[in-house]
């Protein structure tokens, strides 16, 4: 059997041809290897199905550009300003050209060779179970990169089988309802098929609860107002109820981890559902995003918004909605970093924090002192810490085993409180799921007596909290299609003097952000609307 953790070590037995004259649909396998040649043997093919998990995304340690989402959110600034984060933080988006990337062409690519798997697999000589577990991993594997069309474009095209130059390309795109349904149906099969666990060799292969967690997030998507304008009510209650099928599952032995912070750092821990297995010796989320006066590129910078979200150890916001201080807080605007939510600490250096043996200076003129507008420095004063190992030295030869977090328990259990309130309201189930949750960082159960709005506002807030630099965000807020209030403002860092012994600090705006209603979904790439008469442009591009 194949050790996942060597999976983009693999060869690429079927490379995808990349000059095709008609759609992306359409791109053919090179015949590097034939396709009948990769299917004579479970090993063979066992390795052509790694080829297919090679497609997955681990945030910036299988995405191109490397960036973090965060970055292009009202979390964070792409402080790398050769990325496309940045570009697309500044308005390059357009049917011509996405900095992000072409995913429409990405997925679809990684659809057929899924879809390439599923015709041949039952002609496989070979151990039947297995066959029938590998089924279940392609079945998850194309309900996953399904989903991502979703998330990026809306409704898209299925694809359910191998198409050839002689099928008629020229397909419209499904409904929502209809790519919705097939997302779910895909997920419940592979399910099926699927084991609660595998043994440690074979870490990164799907699981059944990573089949059911992805379920519950297309159903949350299919529910949330950017795909429910009507807001049926019965789409709430489905997303509600898949995710409460993980979470009182009797096969599942998921637990929320004991300690945030190294959550993100101890692999495949109890609360892990589904991880991207990255490479076993790298030190790119370090290098890329430690700060610049420990040798990191600085690429993502927290934005005071964030930092001001963060409530105070008591549960109080430090600040009104006008932005002045909430006097029953605590808050004291000359010690800033006090007293808050330990999450906060966790995810977030700032200036005085300790990290690898000496305080963050972030101060004008400090070590790691903020830099508007300079390539590789905080243009905020803020740099990551979640996701980030203090112990390796990003100029040394240090390196270490680092996954990529895609679902874990904590994520459904806010997807399971968000659908249930939106459903029936704030209900025992929806505290218990949110106090659990604040439980785990030491922070105050809910105030009782919350109205469904009122729950609403708290759920979205504690997203943006615990899940915060994890992808999320960037989703959240265009599901919910609060786009324009949320990320078309100004974002803002925090500017700090030394003045003898004494701090001042100054909370200036760092850039504009560009946002309008269409950016709620991505542009199809012009090139597949020229090929293909049937496909409908994204409202606005």
């Amino acid at each position: 059997m194949i050790n996942m953790k060597r999976f983009l070590n693999c060869l690429l037995l079927l490379v995808l041809a990349t000059g095709c004259e008609k759609s992306i649909l359409d791109r053919q396998p090179n015949d590097q290897m034939t396709e009948a040649a990769a299917f004579e043997d479970l090993l063979v093919t066992e390795k052509f199905l790694n080829n297919v998990y090679a497609e997955l995304y681990g945030s910036l340690y299988n995405r191109t550009p490397n960036y973090l989402l965060a970055g292009t959110t009202d979390d964070a600034d792409a402080a790398n300003l050769t990325t496309g984060g940045y570009q697309f933080n500044i308005g390059s988006l357009s049917p011509t050209g996405n900095p992000l990337g072409d995913y429409w062409s990405i997925y679809y690519a990684a659809i057929r060779k899924a879809n390439i798997f599923l015709k041949n697999i039952d002609n496989v000589p070979g151990d039947g179970a297995i066959k029938q577990r590998m089924k279940g991993e392609a079945l998850f594997l194309k309900a996953f990169f399904y989903q991502q069309l979703f998330k990026f474009y809306g409704p898209f095209i299925i694809v359910d089988q191998v198409l050839s130059v002689n099928d008629d390309l020229a397909l419209p795109r499904n409904t929502v309802s209809e790519c919705a349904s097939y997302i779910t149906g895909l997920a419940d099969e592979a399910a099926k098929l699927l084991p609660v666990a595998h043994e440690s060799s074979q870490l990164g292969r799907a699981t059944k609860g990573a089949a059911l967690a992805l379920k519950a997030e297309a159903l949350l998507f299919f529910a949330s107002p950017l795909y429910n304008p009507t807001n049926e009510v019965q789409r709430w209650v489905d997303a509600a109820d898949a995710a409460e099928a993980i979470l009182t599952g009797s096969d599942f032995n998921y637990e929320l981890y004991n300690n945030y912070q190294n959550l993100f750092l101890v692999n495949n821990n109890s609360e892990v559902i589904y991880a991207y297995m990255a490479s076993a010796s790298t030190n790119a989320m370090e290098a890329a995003n430690g700060p610049s006066g420990y040798g990191g590129w600085s690429g993502t910078s927290p934005t005071q918004e964030l930092v001001d979200a963060y409530e105070m150890v008591n549960g109080m916001a430090p600040l009104n909605p006008d932005g002045s201080v909430n006097p029953l807080s605590g808050y004291d605007p000359a010690k800033p970093y006090e007293n808050r939510d330990p999450r906060f600490y966790a995810s977030i250096l700032y200036n005085g924090a300790p990290w690898q043996g000496r305080a963050i200076e972030s101060f004008v003129g400090g070590a790691d002192g903020i830099s508007i507008g300079t390539h590789t420095r905080s243009q905020t004063g803020y740099f990551l810490k979640k996701f980030l190992d203090e112990s390796l030295v990003v100029n040394s030869s240090q390196r270490r085993a680092a996954t990529w977090i895609l679902f874990r328990l904590g994520t459904v259990m806010l997807d399971f409180a968000e659908s249930r309130n939106e459903a029936s309201g704030p209900d025992a189930d929806v505290y218990a799921a949110v106090n659990a949750i604040r439980a785990r960082a030491n922070m105050p159960e809910l105030p009782e007596g919350l109205t469904q709005d009122e729950m609403r506002e708290r759920i979205r807030h504690e997203r943006r909290i615990e899940l915060a630099f994890e992808d999320n965000r960037f989703w959240d807020v265009r599901r919910w299609k609060i786009g324009i209030e949320t990320f078309g403002k100004p974002i803002h860092g925090m500017r700090i003097t030394r003045v003898g012994d004494a701090l001042n600090y100054e909370r200036v705006q760092v850039r504009s952000r560009v946002f309008d209603d269409r950016r709620h979904f991505f542009p199809i790439p012009q090139s597949e609307i020229n090929k293909n008469s049937n496909l409908e442009q994204n409202a606005g591009w």
